[in-house]
């Protein structure tokens, strides 16, 4: 008999977003276009997909095309987490499948999931627990109908009452079936999250609003049921007795006074407990419910996956070839162009340099209303200004920050500008916060400038300025930067790509992406679309 010594779920974190749609999301993974005027860009691709039917189990196929809308509503992203398993006298893990299971002394009956989903959003703000709600639901490995997370709250004045309570999403454990469709083992255990469906909820009698001379309610008749004795309604940002924690983005208007709205996303922890012979073995794993992704063939420069390595990043990084390391930043500035088309930097500055005090240091750029104009030298090199705003061009910083980082998105035209520009890339980069062990007890009244990292007790290290990325706003408002391993890992590959004093002109030629580097990539997209489906 086969001994399960251990239980897992992969992945163990993912992203759900919300939708109105029925229907939820495809698969698809990003690729580089592969037409001639394609240039590089990011698209999308369909990939296997599966579909629950139903009776509970799925079916894997692989859409023609990708549909993001049913009429005016969006398709949910409803991602699934299937249940892994480490054997006794096995090296790899195994997929825990309904036969691995019934081999090792257990049933699907005797498989159980709890799911607990939360909106703590408004809770956070007041410090009032009765502000948040919470759902939590059971299923057994054996039943498959879909369960909905109904979410309330608790307390002697709840936000959200128990006979009202706010819908965030639902669970579904997926019936196992023997057999395997597009490398899909149809027999392994695995659920679905989906989420909610985008609506968002207030107190009765709520005013209107006014846009362009129009008026339209700001939460539906039907979903104005909230306490308004609830603490959240009582709420403003500007009172010094609250610490006003960051992001903002559960205020309800510009005076940051709360009209007692929430939403209906969640964060969601799914927990399973397995019996299998005499082992009693438990897992795991998170999902994040979010808004939709409106750009979902551009990707961000800083990944979750590029949080996660930084907050524990190996000590050692592994020795990679030159070419590799530049594949690595390619890629980055690949992700910081499609990050910059779509950013309005034009707004972005405005807000983040507005009340912001000039900054003391002569030597860092300017945090004013000159920041990024010809009296930010030696950080901003060209001749001209960028133009003010017009009919034809109404978002300059935005054109011309599109303009630049569009030639550093190919590899090779990168790999000259690193080398050419060395003295200006590292004054131009923003230095990550420093870690603690980094940082010295107490803060430097004037630190180098060129010490590669921000202190984040110094004012002057939070505050906004044109050095990349520019004007973009971190966790807790202050001036993002990458992350340190980004960071490190341009650094060290500027270092790398300069040429040695003395040498030989030419004798150190810059690294290309070279026929077998583009066939390595090809072969890994390829074994990328074997990977589980979500």
């Amino acid at each position: 008999m086969s001994v399960i010594e251990e239980v897992f779920f992969l992945p163990p974190m993912a992203v759900a977003r919300l939708g109105g749609s029925d229907t939820p999301l495809a698969s698809f993974t990003w690729v580089e276009d592969p037409s001639t005027h394609g240039a590089g860009n990011t698209v999308i691709e369909p990939a296997i997909t599966l579909q629950v039917l139903p009776e509970g189990p799925i079916r894997a196929s692989i859409p023609g095309t990708i549909q993001f809308r049913d009429g005016d509503l969006l398709r949910p992203v409803a991602p699934f987490f299937e249940l892994w398993a480490k054997v006794k006298g096995e090296a790899e893990p195994q997929r825990l499948t309904a036969k691995l299971l019934t081999d090792s002394g257990g049933s699907l009956d005797k498989v159980t999931y709890t799911v607990t989903a939360a909106n703590h959003k408004a809770a956070r703000r007041t410090g009032d627990d009765a502000c948040a709600f919470t759902a939590q639901v059971r299923s057994r490995g054996d039943d498959h109908v879909r369960k909905p997370l109904l979410a309330s709250s608790q307390g002697t004045q709840p936000l959200v009452p128990s006979n009202r309570p706010i819908p965030l999403g639902q669970f579904q454990v997926i019936q196992p079936q023997v057999g395997e469709s597009f490398g899909v083992n149809l027999d392994q255990l695995r659920v679905r999250f989906t989420p909610a469906t985008g609506e968002v909820y207030g107190p009765p009698n709520l005013p209107e609003s006014r846009d362009n001379g129009r008026r339209h309610p700001v939460v539906k008749a039907a979903n104005q049921f909230l306490n308004r004795r609830s603490s959240w309604l009582q709420y403003n940002g500007t009172d010094p007795a609250v610490d006003d924690p960051q992001p903002s983005d559960t205020y309800d208007g510009a005076s940051r006074t709360s009209l007692g709205v929430v939403d209906d996303t969640c964060d969601a922890v799914i927990e399973v407990l397995v019996q299998a012979g005499q082992a009693r073995l438990q897992a795991s794993a998170r999902v994040f419910s979010g808004p939709p992704d409106f750009a979902p063939d551009r990707r961000p420069f800083m990944s979750l996956a590029d949080d996660l390595i930084d907050r524990d990043p190996p000590s050692v990084e592994p020795a990679e070839e030159l070419a590799d390391l530049l594949r690595r930043m390619a890629d980055l500035f690949q992700r910081v162009f499609e990050t910059v088309s779509l950013a309005n930097v034009d707004a972005m500055r405005a807000s983040a340099i507005d009340g912001q005090p000039r900054g003391p240091r002569v030597d860092l750029p300017r945090t004013d209303s000159s920041s990024m104009t010809p009296a930010d030298r030696p950080y901003y090199r060209d001749e001209d200004a960028i133009p003010r705003s017009s009919r034809l061009a109404r978002v300059p910083f935005h054109d011309t920050g599109k303009q630049k980082h569009e030639d550093l998105a190919d590899a090779d035209d990168l790999a000259l500008f690193l080398r050419e520009n060395a003295e200006f890339v590292q004054r131009l980069i923003r230095p990550p916060y420093g870690t603690v062990g980094e940082l010295d007890t107490i803060a430097a009244a004037n630190p180098p400038k060129d010490a590669g990292r921000r202190d984040p007790r110094i004012v002057r290290d939070t505050l906004h300025d044109m050095r990349m990325p520019p004007y973009m706003r971190d966790s807790d408002a202050t001036a993002m930067s990458l992350t340190r391993r980004q960071y490190n890992l341009l650094m060290r590959l500027v270092a790398a790509l300069q040429v040695t004093p003395g040498a030989a002109p030419g004798s150190e030629p810059l690294p290309t992406l070279t026929n077998a580097h583009v066939t390595k990539v090809l072969e890994r997209r390829k074994k990328a679309k074997t990977r589980n489906p979500t």
